[in-house]
């Protein structure tokens, strides 16, 4: 509303309705304005989040010293992954909003891009001025990012975030006269810098230029590369498989490559093994980077934990002197980082008839205050008002959040039935493994793939079709023939 248009209507009002003409909390949209909460005022809010006792021990139970009046349901959403469906993600997670309705969602990137431009959520800037809400301290680019997925608008806050880096032994580097890492360099540069480092010795006793998470295959590693590209398995509708392409190629070859030079610590089945950890010291003892064994390793903010608690359980193991610069990059764009992830979305419902109780939770998560306590406690997530992001064993957690985030989402995971994804893993491996074990060409094997992963989308999609028509066909009287 203009300001003269506000004067001439506000002369013409009782006085009783004046301070209403300015709107209340510093203006905004007066629709998503909301009543407060009265201090004896009660209520009860359904908070969508992963397991029960999890949310609580993360956020429930401090923000019940806060607000005792506003009880906390949650409602799992474990069942919504399920990879043996036959239906796509975002019909899974619609249906589970649809039964369960719940007041505050918990989305990512997509889902909250999908989900805030089809309406669906309560638009935050009008309560936000209203309630004089400081968003400052939060990371600017998480704000830039939540914007741009919204439309333009806030429509949901994150608490955290969590993101890679490139870690690297100090003393290692120093001892073989290479050079230490840089910020924004590419995978092959990493690679080429992994080489550098010697490869002889016995398998258990050498070190690696180079070493993921033991769950990180090559093949595991060939998707996080072409991640971090923007690569992509499906075309726009999902209706083709598209992996035998020159970009795709470009990545097989460097990874196999980088694991067949040696400098690449490449896990065996029995590395992965996690039966074979009957300690504490086994399951450090398989992190070659804290056993200072690996060079450089490419961990998210988690290792940072894990590197401070060796230190303090492993007292006969020698410290891994380390640093960290950021997560690799594309080399067409060494600004951004596709490592990057807002995995803890809060939104208010724009259904909920407790809106305003729902945001009190989303706003409190994500208050300074909150923020300073959750420093204190951290699981190895970044917090998304970063000052609170205190340097760990003398080191600047910067690189984790020096770049800023890629603001596209990766939807294709989302178009597909969750079967064909359980079941690209078995597709794609064992012709990587292949090319390692020189059994195959680089060429043979993603023929092979192509073929094997366009015949697997075409099955998944088909299945998906019959289960949807046997779930709207009209019941049977199946009552008769039962005895």
């Amino acid at each position: 509303m203009k300001k003269r248009w506000g004067v001439i209507v506000c002369l013409g009002l009782l006085m009783t309705l004046l301070s209403g003409c300015g709107g209340s909390g510093g203006g905004g949209d007066k629709e998503n304005q909301l009543d407060p909460m009265g201090k004896d005022d009660e209520a009860k809010i359904k908070v969508m989040f992963w397991d029960s006792n999890y949310f609580f021990q993360e956020y429930g139970n401090m923000f019940a010293t806060q607000f005792p009046n506003i009880e906390i349901e949650v409602v799992n959403m474990q069942s919504i992954y399920s990879s043996d469906s036959t239906e796509t993600l975002d019909k899974k997670f619609d249906k589970f909003i649809e039964e369960n309705q719940p007041d505050v969602l918990l989305v990512q990137g997509s889902e909250y891009e999908r989900y805030s431009q089809n309406g669906k959520l309560f638009a935050l800037d009008s309560v936000i001025k209203q309630d004089e809400f400081d968003i400052t301290g939060i990371h600017p680019a998480i704000l830039k990012l939540l914007r741009e997925q919204g439309g333009g608008k806030l429509y949901g806050l994150s608490p955290d975030f969590s993101s890679s880096a490139l870690f690297y032994n100090v003393d290692l580097f120093n001892k073989h006269g290479v050079e230490l890492p840089r910020d924004s360099m590419s995978w092959d540069e990493i690679f080429e810098l992994a080489k550098r480092f010697p490869t002889d010795g016995d398998k258990d006793k050498r070190i690696y230029g180079l070493s993921m998470d033991n769950y990180m295959t090559v093949d595991n590693l060939i998707q996080t590369i072409g991640d971090g590209q923007d690569l992509r398995f499906l075309n726009a509708d999902a209706t083709e498989f598209n992996i035998n392409t020159d970009s795709w190629k470009k990545v097989f070859q460097s990874a196999i490559d980088a694991a067949k030079s040696g400098a690449l610590y490449v896990p065996t089945p029995e590395d992965q093994n996690i039966n074979n950890y009957t300690s504490v010291e086994d399951y450090y003892k398989q992190n070659l980077f804290v056993m200072g064994r690996s060079a450089m390793s490419f961990k998210y903010s988690y290792e940072v934990n894990t590197i401070l608690q060796a230190k303090e359980q492993m007292k006969s193991v020698t410290p891994v002197n380390w640093g960290i610069v950021t997560a690799p990059v594309d080399p067409n764009n060494r600004n951004q980082s596709s490592y990057f992830s807002l995995g803890s979305i809060f939104a208010v419902n724009a259904n909920s008839a407790n809106q305003r109780a729902a945001w009190e939770f989303v706003k409190y998560i994500n208050s300074d205050g909150f923020a300073k306590l959750k420093s204190k406690s951290s699981n190895g997530n970044l917090i998304s008002r970063t000052e609170h992001n205190v340097d760990k064993d003398g080191r600047s957690m910067e690189p984790f959040y020096k770049l800023e985030p890629k603001s596209n989402t990766n939807n294709e995971y989302r178009k597909a039935p969750l079967n064909f994804f359980g079941s690209l893993t078995g597709i794609i491996k064992p012709e990587v493994d292949a090319v390692l074990q020189d059994k195959k060409t680089l060429e043979e094997a993603l023929k092979t793939i192509q073929e094997k992963g366009q015949e697997e989308l075409l099955k998944a999609k088909k299945e998906a079709e019959k289960a949807a028509e046997k779930e709207s066909a009209p019941p049977e009287a199946s009552a008769t023939a039962s005895p």
